[in-house]
């Protein structure tokens, strides 16, 4: 029986330090890949804590690929492979596209139309507004209207760099940090600084205008499907890459999360050769919806072959243009060398607004509401289709990864009647078979259909209307 030292848990909560000790002993092999863990009951009762305690803990063990649950059986140790990392770590969603401003015209010179925010863009437009005021009248003008150097003001970096040791687990330098105008811009530098030579790798399904920047940068671009780990490994050896770009937390548009074993894997697949890198992007990390978030794949990178990217997008508004990167200490050494001409791409007063909204909580306290509206609308949303398809032939997919999830619809089963509701509910969505680049690679099962919707465009009156859609069509179909 696992036997763990409460009192040493410090300020974690009793579920976290369980996680951390379970995860760290698998790491270190003192638990033994395939090792049977203790049941919930058991375990609680050794250690005298709650059940939901070690179910908590197991769950998150779980969503990050440390244990296996195998059915009647219990939960198992997983292999992870070996990989240079740490040993332990420390505790469309279109990335930049901008909406439409109420001005704005047409390349026809009509003005265009403007759908109404949602209840969260409109919450962070008011935040944003009101850290504009303070920034503008409490702070000193020598500061905000001066020109920030190339990397980004030394108070956002300390910033942001306080922000992910506490919510990313990854210990940074902010020296290290190098803030830009949105990810499509870091993108287009990252290759400046790794050399448009290099062969660059994407996920399959993924965000296709990334393969439109490499490709504008003249870059050889490789398409890696996917398998239920993440990036498919043998695929990836295959293609010759020397980037590889992914999204390991949440992957756009599937949700899947990228296991620890496979984190191990591509962190030894780049240690491998020199100018081998993995640019993670991280870019909605903080929503998720059960557990804690998951680690950074850099947060366990130990030879400095991660790059981390992150942007405010999503959390605040793509309209902003904030996006952030961390270079290893090579890279950021050739950056100052060969980059730091550059002036910076966001103003000053805009970097010191977003200081004060991370130095202030003002921000975490914002993601927190969206995460629990978010949590809201999932149950909701579940509770619709549970209620509408009994038998299980539409289901929700990575429903706690972030704030989208995956609806699979069977569609000799109900899951057209489920794909025309959303359009008369006026309710957006995305395709995922219109997400891959190679047509003639991995896809979506046949005779399904796998919908991505965000939880933010599903307002309790979006969600009436959906469901009156639904059993209308439902009804039409019986008939």
């Amino acid at each position: 029986m696992l036997d763990y030292d409460l009192e040493q848990r410090g300020e974690a909560s009793l579920y976290e330090y369980v996680y951390q000790q379970i995860r760290d002993d698998i790491v270190a092999g003192r638990i033994a890949a395939g090792e049977h863990l203790p049941s919930k009951r058991a375990f609680a009762s050794h250690l005298g804590i709650s059940v939901i305690t070690i179910e908590n803990a197991y769950s998150q063990l779980l969503a990050e690929g440390y244990i296996c649950s195998k059915p009647r059986r219990g939960y198992y140790a997983c292999e992870l492979p070996e990989a240079p990392v740490l040993a332990s770590a420390a505790e469309d969603a279109d990335r930049d596209s901008a909406p439409v401003g109420l001005n704005a015209q047409d390349a026809g010179g009509q003005p265009e139309q403007f759908a109404p925010l949602s209840p969260s863009a409109l919450e962070a437009a008011r935040l944003w507004q009101s850290a504009l005021r303070a920034t503008l009248t409490s702070e000193d003008e020598r500061e905000i209207f001066s020109p920030a150097p190339a990397q980004g003001t030394a108070r956002l970096r300390h910033a942001i760099a306080h922000h992910l040791r506490g919510t990313r687990g990854m210990n940074v330098n902010p020296d290290n940090i190098v803030i830009g105008a949105g990810a499509q811009l870091l993108d287009t530098m990252l290759v400046q600084l790794l050399g448009a030579d290099k062969i660059y790798a994407v996920e399959d399904p993924g965000y296709l205008r990334l393969t439109r920047i490499y490709q504008a940068m003249g870059c050889k671009v490789r398409h890696i499907p996917l398998d239920g780990e993440g990036v498919n490994l043998g695929e990836l050896l295959d293609a010759g890459a020397d980037v590889l770009h992914l999204m390991p937390s949440h992957q756009y548009p599937t949700g899947l999360v990228t296991s620890i074993a496979r984190r191990y894997a591509l962190l030894s697949w780049a240690a491998e050769r020199p100018g081998r890198y993995l640019i993670e992007d991280d870019f909605d990390c903080e929503f998720r919806l059960a557990g804690k978030p998951i680690p950074a794949l850099a947060s366990i990178d130990a030879a400095q072959s991660v790059i981390y990217t992150n942007t405010f997008s999503k959390s605040l508004s793509s309209a902003l243009r904030l996006a952030y990167m961390v270079l290893p200490d090579e890279l950021m050494e050739r950056f100052r060398r060969e980059l730091g001409f550059y002036a910076s791409s966001v103003s000053s007063v805009d970097q010191v607004a977003l200081a004060r909204l991370l130095e202030s909580g003002d921000y975490e306290r914002h993601v927190n509401r969206v995460r629990v509206r978010a949590r809201e609308v999932r149950d909701s949303l579940t509770t619709l289709v549970r209620k509408a398809f009994p038998a299980g032939e539409v289901s929700i997919e990575h429903a706690d990864a972030g704030l989208y999830c995956t609806v699979v619809a069977e569609c000799e089963a109900g899951g057209n009647s489920f794909a025309r509701a959303l359009m008369h509910s006026s309710i957006p969505f995305i395709d995922i078979s219109d997400c891959f680049w190679c047509t003639d690679g991995a896809s979506v099962p046949e005779n399904s259909t796998q919908i991505l919707v965000q939880y933010d465009d599903l307002s309790p009156k979006v969600l009436n209307t959906l469901e009156l859609q639904l059993t209308g069509a439902l009804c039409n179909l019986s008939e």
